[in-house]
């Protein structure tokens, strides 16, 4: 079980692991058919296709992942519009089965005992995924301004979510003027002035927040990454292999998780 997966069962007490609802797959049940005595039934989030045999790895799992990555980064991460609509997409197909059938009157109480089994998974997955917007927007808030400055960071978020961070800065904006900065002089209301006599490129004293690259980060290696030189380190090579757990500054693991060759805890 990949620690991905081991942070999602402990986030709910109590919570059933997917198998534990059974081995076959709800999709292959007709609703208008009458049910089998005891049917066995699973929450199928990983779509049956070929991109999914490359990948390895089923949808709500790379969803996982990318919960995990966001909540553990200091910056905005890239938006994965495939992962989020497929999720998204299947979560509303096994709705759509799981209401079919518990509305079927030849369902007996033992087999809707197993659909409200299902049911929870369908829960936890819409939880992942409402957790892992709200990660996202929680940074989207917090540097609206930051974001604003630097199209690189823009192209990292949703049509959606570009178009929220562009309100809610021009709302903050419009605040601190009316509140604050029409009453100071001219040439004191910019919110982009570094302290005197740090270097131009510095934001530090800055009231517009940033995000600091240099946060230290857990990581877990998914693969071999070689030896990496750490600098807090002297310098100093660390041994980045396959299955380790470190604890590294993100700007110096940024490009390994860009290339999901390690994750964040």
């Amino acid at each position: 079980m990949s620690h991905a997966r081991y942070a999602l069962s402990d986030d709910e007490e109590g919570g059933m692991h997917a198998d534990q609802a059974g081995n076959a797959d709800l999709s292959r049940v007709k609703p208008e058919a009458a049910l089998p005595p005891m049917p066995q039934v699973e929450l199928d989030l990983g779509l049956d296709t070929q991109e999914d045999t490359a990948q390895e790895e089923p949808h709500i799992l790379r969803l996982a992942h990318a919960w995990l990555n966001e909540r553990g980064a200091p910056e905005i991460l890239a938006w994965d519009f495939n992962i989020v609509e497929k999720v998204m997409d299947q979560i509303l197909q096994q709705q759509s089965i799981l209401d079919s059938l518990a509305s079927d009157a030849s369902t007996s109480e033992e087999e809707h005992f197993r659909l409200n089994l299902v049911q929870l998974d369908v829960e936890r997955a819409k939880w992942l995924l409402r957790s892992y917007l709200r990660s996202r927007l929680v940074k989207i808030e917090k540097y609206a301004a930051y974001i604003m400055e630097h199209r690189t960071e823009q192209a990292r978020l949703s049509d959606v979510e570009l178009g929220y961070a562009k309100r809610y800065h021009q709302l903050m904006h419009d605040h601190y003027t009316n509140a604050v900065l029409q009453f100071l002089p001219e040439t004191m209301r910019s919110m982009q002035d570094a302290v005197p006599g740090s270097a131009p490129e510095s934001r530090a004293g800055k009231m517009a927040a940033s995000p600091n690259l240099d946060t230290p980060v857990f990581i877990y290696c998914r693969e071999d990454c070689g030896p990496l030189r750490v600098f807090e380190l002297d310098g100093a090579p660390a041994a980045l292999d396959k299955g380790s757990i470190h604890l590294l500054a993100y700007r110096s693991i940024r490009l390994l998780l860009q290339q999901r060759r390690v994750e964040l805890l």
